[in-house]
């Protein structure tokens, strides 16, 4: 918004100033004032000097007049505030004039006219000088204030102020007065404030609130029609009343932009004596537009519109097209062009409907307007007149229909309804027994398609290329896309091969089509099968992958049988002593050697059970050596009765070593957690020879019971030397009463402990026992109520060999212990 104040006397800001004394002819006495211009003033201030002779009668005769001193008083041009004070002259009389001084006797004296000829030659000096000036609009906000000058205190006198309020356009200037104190005269001759807006004047007020002259404006609100509105104010020389001075305070007023609705009938353009918008006008905050109905086009000038209908396209596959304003009359000078494109493959049918009429002469065909019907650049017809085409089959994709119409008529026009249709493709034929169509359909038009699948157990085939899917799309030209594929039978991959174990085909003739069926089978009796649910048959599912009956695809595992000696030993063979053992008596036994001669036992077909002072003895402290460099040294040999026979077998590498927490190597006289678990690098294949010991089941206590019998194999001492080959000896178990009276008989000053986690076996009178090199080896019991062989104790440490009882480590105590190191399902 923009407001503009200017000071009613115009000139350049630069201008003279002049104030000048002039002469007065009064009666008896003459006052002579020499003309002086005065110095230039500042820039954007001027000033003028007025010489005004008051008079006042007081009886017959006039006063004289004091000479007159000339004040000046400057107007500015800004801002909109800012005032335009005439020059007065001090110490005058008070009196009213309207232009001009006048005698007592009617005579004009010192006119306005006259001052002007006076000094013309000043005023055309300093016109030249510094030229002329007018004032423009300052931008504004969209809303303000105006105050008379000096507001709130009193307006000076002889001022003229004016201000040009500008709005963008779009809007109007609404004016309000919230506060209104000026001199009250008839008419507002002395004192007014003056509105303008759209070159209408709105009022000349003055006066107070409730005065019974004047002209007050009270709440009035004063709205332009269009964006601008000029206010102007006029002080005269005084405000007295009977020689009283009135200070009037002025006024206060309140401006603001307010939309201007455009598309309102009584706010059309000034320039224009009809609507904004030929069509549709629509009213937004600041301004409006202009819109067409359907089939126009707003032109240029963004006001009239105007039908286009020269490059009308249609894709769709159906649809209506019409002549402008159907059915009430087209427009005329038209040149239409519609065009229908649609996909190859469709043919175009044309549908009129009613009613047809077109300009039309009785003799000369269609020479007013036209409808042209092209299909491909085939001329298919001019039509005119009020007899409709019917139906047109274009057997085209591509259609133009030109409507041409000269500048007069009163025809209604034309509709058509246009539909296609699709080119038919031929029926499709599988080419197998084996072959499904989907929602097979009994006709194929263009864009038509149609799916393959096959029956369970096939595989959809092109060529030798496996297909996911297949669909054939009916083409353009009526062919399918793709030719038909065939169905084959689905074929599985080669089974997979079973660790310790075997599949065989169970249909005949063996072939890994769909629905083919092979059984596993493990190495029995070293091995027996575990599956997961679902049995060891495997069939050639139709996604052409071997599941078991529950679905599954993962094949059984071949895991070792325990404790089943192919030659156990005779339960009723007295043993008076170590006797030499046959070749798979004892299939678990292995021979250890870490820190000199040792034994153990297998467990499953990767881990050996064996006593922890076999890997750290008790003298060596157990700090020199890390346990990884101790797998890396050790050597473990299994599957034969003869050491000699077992070295040429070879050696079974260790992984890793795994010591139970408890054991101590430092403390001499405490075996306690003296167990340990070896795990070979690869699991050895179970054989006669060769076939690990089960653990106990720890819910039976009984295999420690007194007299309880077991077995104890090894390659140790017999009668001071190392034994070359198995030996093994029968025990009976000791209840730990006797073990440990025993033991405290025979214990020094440093007793050994015997804990909770061991037991001992043996004889106190017959010289049966184990000895040095039998350390690590298995203390084994038939457990008759699953005929297997367990090892319930390990050889742990003796007093002497063969000189009463030998001491074993509880397995059954740690057979948790050996679980969580290795996998249950290896038993």
């Amino acid at each position: 918004m923009q407001i503009k104040s200017s000071p009613k006397v115009s000139g350049n800001p630069f201008s003279a100033l002049f104030c000048r004394r002039e002469r007065w002819h009064l009666p008896g006495r003459d006052l002579t004032a020499p003309k002086s211009p005065l110095n230039v003033s500042q820039a954007g201030v001027r000033t003028r000097a007025t010489a005004i002779q008051q008079q006042r009668a007081a009886g017959s005769g006039i006063r004289g007049a004091r000479p007159v001193q000339a004040v000046c008083i400057p107007t500015f041009l800004f801002p909109p505030s800012a005032s335009s004070h005439l020059c007065r002259g001090e110490g005058l009389p008070a009196a009213r004039s309207s232009g001009s001084d006048s005698r007592q006797d009617g005579r004009a004296v010192g006119t306005a006219e006259e001052r002007m000829e006076m000094h013309s030659p000043f005023l055309l000096w300093a016109i030249l000088f510094f030229g002329v000036t007018s004032s423009s609009p300052v931008p504004r906000k969209l809303f303000g204030e105006i105050r008379s000058p000096n507001y709130p205190k009193p307006y000076p006198n002889n001022n003229i102020s004016s201000w040009d309020i500008i709005v963008p356009k779009g809007y109007v200037v609404k004016l309000t007065f919230r506060y209104f104190d000026l001199e009250p005269s008839e008419s507002c001759f002395y004192d007014y404030v003056k509105i303008k807006a759209d070159k209408k004047n709105l009022g000349r007020y003055c006066g107070q609130l409730g005065s019974t002259t004047g002209n007050h404006p009270g709440r009035k609100k004063f709205i332009s029609q269009g964006n601008r509105m000029h206010v102007e104010f006029h002080s005269d020389f005084s405000n007295e009343d009977n020689g009283t001075v009135i200070r009037y305070r002025g006024f206060l007023a309140y401006y603001q932009a307010v939309d201007l609705d455009e598309c309102d009938p009584n706010n059309a353009a000034e320039d224009s004596e009809g609507p904004r918008c030929q069509h549709i006008c629509h009213n937004y905050v600041g301004g409006y537009f202009c819109s067409c109905r359907p089939g126009y086009q707003l032109q240029s000038d963004r006001h009239s519109c105007k039908v286009e209908c020269s490059s009308e396209l249609y894709t769709e596959a159906s649809g209506y097209l019409s002549s402008p304003e159907y059915p009430q009359p087209y427009p005329e000078d038209l040149r239409c062009n519609y065009s229908i494109r649609l996909e190859k493959g469709l043919s175009i049918i044309l549908k009129f409907l009613k009613p047809f009429e077109i300009d039309d002469h009785q003799q000369v065909h269609c020479p007013y307007d036209q409808l042209k019907i092209q299909a491909q650049g085939r001329e298919i017809g001019e039509f005119c007149g009020k007899e409709s085409p019917g139906n047109i089959e274009t057997k085209s994709n591509e259609v133009d229909i030109l409507f041409l119409t000269d500048e007069s008529g009163f025809s209604r026009g034309w509709k058509i309804h246009y539909t296609s249709e699709k080119i038919r493709c031929p029926q499709p034929v599988p080419l197998d027994q084996f072959t499904v169509i989907r929602d097979l359909q009994p006709v194929y038009r263009y864009q038509d398609y149609f799916i393959v699948t096959c029956k369970t157990g096939y595989n959809l085939m092109k060529g030798s290329q496996k297909l996911l899917s297949f669909t054939a799309v009916c083409q353009a030209d009526g062919t399918w896309h793709q030719s038909m594929p065939r169905c084959e039978i689905v074929k599985c991959d080669n089974p997979t091969e079973l660790t310790n174990g075997v599949f065989n085909y169970v249909n005949k003739p063996a072939n890994n089509n769909y629905q083919s069926v092979i059984e596993y089978q493990c190495n029995e009796p070293y091995y027996h099968i575990v599956t997961r649910g679902g049995g060891g048959r495997f069939t050639c599912s139709p996604e052409g992958t071997w599941v078991d009956q529950a679905g599954q695809g993962r094949i059984p595992a071949c895991l070792p049988v325990c404790g089943k000696p192919n030659r156990p030993v005779a339960e009723i063979q007295r043993i008076l002593g170590g006797k030499q053992a046959n070749r798979g008596s004892f299939p678990w036994q292995a021979l250890t050697g870490i820190h000199g001669r040792g034994g153990g036992a297998l467990l499953g077909d990767r881990w050996i059970l064996t006593a922890a002072h076999t890997i750290l003895p008790k003298a060596s402290g157990g700090n020199d050596i890390s346990l990884d460099q101790l797998a890396e040294e050790a050597n473990v040999f299994l599957g034969h009765t003869d050491v000699d026979e077992l070295h040429k077998m070879g050696n079974h590498p260790v992984r890793r070593i795994f010591i139970h927490p408890d054991y101590n190597p430092k403390d001499e006289h405490n075996f306690n957690g003296d167990i340990a678990l070896l795990e070979l690098k690869h699991p050895v294949t179970l054989g006669p020879d060769v076939l690990p010991i089960c653990l106990p089941d720890t819910t039976n206590n009984t295999f420690y019971m007194d007299g309880h019998m077991g077995y104890v194999s090894g390659f140790g001492v017999e009668k001071n030397f190392l034994s070359n080959h198995l030996k093994y000896v029968n025990l009976p178990a000791v209840s730990r009463e006797k073990c440990q009276s025993w033991l405290n008989s025979k214990s020094g000053q440093m007793p050994m402990v015997f804990s909770e986690n061991m037991f001992c076996a043996g004889f106190l009178t017959v010289k049966r026992d184990t000895c040095q090199g039998d350390s690590g080896s298995v203390f084994t019991v038939l457990d008759s109520g699953s005929g297997r062989w367990v090892a319930t104790g390990v050889v742990s440490w003796g007093i002497g060999c063969a000189q009463g009882y030998g001491f074993y480590t509880k397995v059954l105590n740690y057979v948790d212990w050996i679980k969580g190191i290795i996998r249950e399902d290896t038993f």
